[in-house]
């Protein structure tokens, strides 16, 4: 009978838990629902990051998997965890004031990760670890590579032109060859391809491989690995432009075959992968405690009020247009100086 008394006490926790936390999870959409709209609206308007739809499932379905593990141990909610929203709301702060949505919808998730793990604990926290963190690739982020990585495509293409023996010039962007001109546009910068081949090569790394070296190392093999492939494909577009003769029967529907040149590539990376792979082992389900769990119900209410309290003072004109506000503005103001912006 105590063991069963100890169980349904188990799962009563439980419940509070996961109550506790969807009830944050909508709190901070609504206390963020600004970066939360920009974001969904990213995910819809460009291709580089339809895949954040994905990741919600992917994460749900890891949690999932770890449901025994997670059920036989019992939540630890520690307050002190959520002094590191101190110094995430301040960078969150100087986005807001900045206008860098990018930092702020990464602050936000920030927040949102150190309140499920004060309200879970770290001990809990780390059994689903992975699938929690999985969660930032919701942010759509790297905008800022655009640029460095058309600058690769271009140089990379101009190179294996001029090795292949073909009369090429080029000027920043642009690409000329006889009876053929190209640009390397935005959508040509490949950052689509690396955007998606991260969130994959993250999540094969995690299930193929038990060493976190090799996990690191096949993650930083899915950056390489599509960077180089785009400057091959612009290369390729050039060199068909060449025996051509025309530029825009080259680049004709080459949107649609860099998707298919990336699926390609996908699937060799992957199978490139597969004979290193290590037979992860059934995660050891930990022995369910025997400590007393009354009052734990009432400690994670109060780290969770605790947190969500924060965030509403957090974006409220309090701190937003209050002394804080006003200091952060004199930040941005000074740097926007500083750098003659």
């Amino acid at each position: 009978m105590p063991a069963l008394e100890s169980e349904v006490s188990q799962q009563r926790l439980w419940h509070v838990t996961i109550a506790l936390l969807a009830f944050g999870a909508l709190a901070f959409g609504l206390a963020f629902h600004v970066e939360v709209v920009r974001a969904v609206q990213v995910w819809d308007e460009s291709t580089a990051y339809n895949h954040c739809y994905l990741i919600l499932p992917i994460s749900a379905y890891l949690i999932w998997e770890r449901r025994k593990a997670l059920a036989a141990s019992m939540p630890q909610p520690d307050a002190r965890l959520l002094l590191a929203m101190i110094p995430i709301g301040v960078v969150w702060l100087f986005a807001a004031e900045a206008k860098i949505m990018e930092g702020r919808e990464l602050a936000a998730m920030t927040l949102f990760q150190i309140f499920i793990t004060a309200v879970l604990g770290l001990q809990v926290w780390r059994i689903s670890a992975f699938a929690i963190l999985y969660l930032y690739f919701l942010v759509p982020s790297g905008a800022f590579l655009t640029e460095p990585m058309q600058n690769f495509a271009a140089h990379f293409a101009v190179k294996g032109v001029e090795l292949l023996g073909i009369p090429v010039y080029s000027n920043g962007l642009d690409i000329e060859v006889p009876g053929a001109r190209f640009t390397v546009a935005e959508a040509c910068a490949g950052l689509r391809f690396l955007i998606a081949s991260v969130a994959l090569g993250t999540l094969y790394g995690y299930t193929m491989y038990r060493s976190w070296k090799r996990r690191a190392a096949f993650i930083v093999v899915s950056i390489i690995v599509p960077i180089v492939a785009n400057g091959l494909r612009v290369m390729g577009i050039v060199v068909y432009g060449y025996i051509l003769g025309n530029a825009e029967a080259a680049i004709a529907d080459h949107l649609i075959y860099g998707w298919v040149f990336f699926s390609m590539v996908s699937v060799i990376l992957i199978l490139l992968g597969l004979p290193f792979r290590q037979d992860v082992p059934v995660f050891v389900i930990p022995v369910m405690e025997s400590g007393s769990r009354r009052g734990q119900p009432m400690r994670m209410l109060a780290v969770a009020g605790l947190s969500l309290a924060f965030v509403a003072i957090l974006v409220s004109p309090i701190a937003t247009q209050g002394p804080v506000g006003a200091g952060m503005e004199s930040v941005v103001v000074g740097l926007k100086h500083m750098f003659g912006r």
